[in-house]
């Protein structure tokens, strides 16, 4: 039986860049901009960093599969 571990995910992060490094460097793969078009898998995605005070720049992260995609909404 394979055991895959969680990803680590703090409670906050101060840029998106430090969330998406943080999340590269546990191997998660970033699939891409939904803005672009990409198809995101089925999964259990979690807002690991948005914009503050706009919610722009969404990265969010499925901390089993490994997998995460980013959203730009505009300001």
């Amino acid at each position: 039986m394979t055991t895959i571990e969680s990803v680590t995910i703090f409670s906050k992060y101060y840029s998106y860049t430090e969330a998406y490094d943080h999340m590269s460097s546990q191997g998660v793969k970033h699939l891409g901009w939904l803005n672009d078009g990409i198809t995101v898998p089925t999964g259990n995605y979690v807002d690991v960093y948005h914009t503050p005070w706009s919610r722009s720049s969404c990265l969010c992260v499925d901390p089993i599969r490994r997998v995460s995609y980013s959203v730009d909404m505009g300001d």
